[in-house]
């Protein structure tokens, strides 16, 4: 997953286990909803995006 706007990326192996943890350290849904826990902007799913 990448973040456009804060130009990072997550692990899409990591999600699950970071989702977890942000919900219990700060109760933070946001990855759950695909949005960035950062900023807020929608995540994008490198996994799916058009090849050329």
């Amino acid at each position: 997953m990448y973040c456009p706007r804060c130009d990072r990326t997550i692990k899409t192996n990591d999600l699950e286990k970071l989702n977890k943890e942000l919900k219990e350290k700060f109760g933070r849904d946001s990855l759950e909803k695909g949005d960035c826990p950062v900023c807020g902007t929608q995540l994008i799913d490198l996994s799916k995006r058009r090849e050329h």
